[in-house]
């Protein structure tokens, strides 16, 4: 009997801007400290409008698992106020003890350990390691 699909709950990770808010803070300092005051100023502008620039990107949904009866899975998401699900081709990168890199039809999504709880990224790294 095949198992029960598995549902996962993705949300915008909080410790990933963080992150790369706090590494554009170190590279301004850096540019300010050793460079002309200006380029110290322009350095900090650019990469807070970077950093800025990510926050709508980030990306937020449910990603369904449906293991088959000739042992495949079967993958489909569903954005955030949608109810129907659609299939998506899957393709993970990398799976580490704290970072899950996946490429959802071909748009990055790093899964960092706030964006879902702790049982549900166990259970999709479980899922994800027979694939090739």
């Amino acid at each position: 009997m095949p198992r029960p699909p598995t549902t996962i709950t993705i949300a915008t990770s909080r410790v990933a801007l963080a992150a790369q808010g706090a590494l554009a803070v170190a590279v301004a300092g850096l540019i300010a400290a050793v460079a002309a005051p200006w380029a110290g100023v322009l350095a900090a502008l650019l990469l807070a409008g970077g950093v800025a620039s990510l926050v709508p990107a980030r990306r937020a949904g449910e990603l369904r698992l449906t293991p088959l009866a000739s042992g495949e899975i079967a993958f489909a998401w569903r954005d955030p106020g949608q109810e129907a699900w659609r299939p998506v081709a899957l393709h993970c990168d990398y799976l580490g003890p704290w970072l899950i890199g996946l490429r959802i039809d071909g748009r990055r999504l790093w899964l960092w350990p706030d964006s879902s709880d702790g049982d549900a990224l166990r259970r999709l790294r479980r899922e994800l390691l027979p694939l090739p």
